[in-house]
């Protein structure tokens, strides 16, 4: 992982919703811790629930076909959002493609486009 520990904000649908401590990269996804703010509430249902189905039968051989549908569903309900970091000591924003958060963990696919249009 190439470290580069920093601060960040994360905003959905133009929102913020809480902090970021990001640890660094893994090739194209971001890593970091996530603390929720008061504002995620309404988004925190269906993040649990990805959370949910992605942990389902994890020593399972497979899992059925209606939890992965749910899981394709709920994962096009959250790449929908807009989301995007502000980077807290250079006040760059960063546009996010895919968002996951599980529980305190948080990774994200950056885009590659400007944020702001």
């Amino acid at each position: 992982m190439h470290r580069s520990p920093c601060r960040a904000r994360l905003f959905i649908n133009g929102v913020d919703v809480g902090a970021v401590a990001v640890k660094g990269w893994e090739g194209a996804w971001g890593i970091g811790e996530f603390r929720a703010g008061e504002a995620f509430g309404p988004y925190a249902p269906r993040f649990g629930l990805w959370s949910r189905l992605m942990h389902l039968d994890a020593g399972a051989d497979r899992v059925s076909d209606a939890a992965l549908q749910e899981l394709r569903e709920v994962e096009c309900e959250l790449d929908a959002l807009k989301s995007e970091l502000l980077l807290c000591d250079s006040g760059e924003r960063r546009r996010i493609r895919q968002l996951n958060i599980d529980g305190h963990l948080i990774e994200w696919k950056e885009d590659r486009g400007p944020a702001s249009d």
